[in-house]
């Protein structure tokens, strides 16, 4: 799990490398996607970012890797880091395929047609590329983030005619809104892990010890002694996140470890935006946004 979230975090913070080359496109220019999830018959794809104009489109596959990416003559991409060797899927593939799918799925609107470009960047300016295949054509569509403000340029004198009115444009971005879909995984299930056993308790934010103690309506840590008002909010996101949206006082309590019922209703009522039910049915709605971000 520690492996898949930092291999999740690489890539996300490759992907928000590109805001700062992609701040320079002009709005009345182009329209830029985000992590854009599409629908289809084969299932659902997802695209890291997505650029519309009304002379092309554009699909960027992002990659944040260090040290050595080669591709071989074998159509491989192979990175090298710490002198070891991992086979990786070939990005090139898969923005092709990506190409391939959402040009069928624009093709049920019935709009004219536009091309579709389509690139690899890799977000690491240290990180060294290597072409050992016979493929000319790879250093066209695989490059460094410093050069993707000038590929546009060479895609937009390329395109020079316009293929959608400004009127489609605004409608092809709002089906492709429309249908965005994000992706909703059950991690405890997918991990093959049990409420029952995970930790209980409120985390110190300062010194990480669990669980802290409620004492005089504040939180305690016997580790270090620091004193929080708002330490159960993480706790609660955590559950949000992991378990489920809903949460009722028992629940509450377990994972908190409190022993007053009433402690925890108050808590609850502070912290969560509905309630539903009475006595004990009522189950309170958790916002993990709410609470991650007061």
């Amino acid at each position: 799990m520690e492996n898949k979230a930092r291999s999740l975090r690489a890539g996300y913070n490759g992907e928000l490398a590109l805001d700062f080359p992609l701040s320079f496109l002009l709005d009345e220019q182009y329209l830029i996607f985000y992590y854009l999830r599409l629908s289809d018959a084969s299932g659902s794809f997802q695209m890291d970012t997505l650029i519309l104009s009304t002379n092309f489109m554009l699909i960027i596959e992002a990659k944040n890797m260090k040290d050595h990416v080669i591709y071989n003559d074998m159509g491989q991409t192979i990175r090298i880091e710490n002198e070891k060797e991992q086979a990786y899927t070939n990005p090139v593939d898969q923005v092709n395929l990506q190409h391939l799918r959402l040009l069928r799925w624009i093709r049920q609107f019935k709009f004219p047609t536009i091309p579709i470009e389509k690139i690899v960047v890799y977000t690491n300016p240290k990180m060294l590329l290597k072409n050992q295949s016979n493929d000319k054509s790879l250093s066209e569509k695989v490059m460094h983030k410093e050069k993707i403000l000038s590929k546009i340029d060479e895609f937009a004198a390329t395109h020079t005619s316009k293929c959608l009115t400004e009127n489609q444009l605004m409608e092809l971005s709002y089906q492709l809104t429309s249908a965005h879909t994000p992706k909703e995984e059950k991690v405890m299930e997918k991990y093959d892990v049990y409420f029952e056993e995970l930790r209980k308790g409120v985390i110190c934010p300062k010194c990480k010890s669990m669980p802290m103690r409620w004492h005089k309506a504040k939180w305690f840590c016997e580790h270090c002694h620091k004193v929080s008002k708002t330490a159960h909010k993480h706790a609660l996101s955590d559950y949000a996140l992991l378990i489920s949206d809903y949460i009722n006082n028992r629940q509450a309590r377990e994972l908190l470890q409190l022993e007053s019922l009433y402690v925890a209703k108050r808590l609850l009522q502070k912290e969560c935006v509905e309630q539903f039910g009475v006595k004990s049915g009522r189950k309170y709605k958790l916002d993990f946004r709410k609470l991650l971000n007061e």
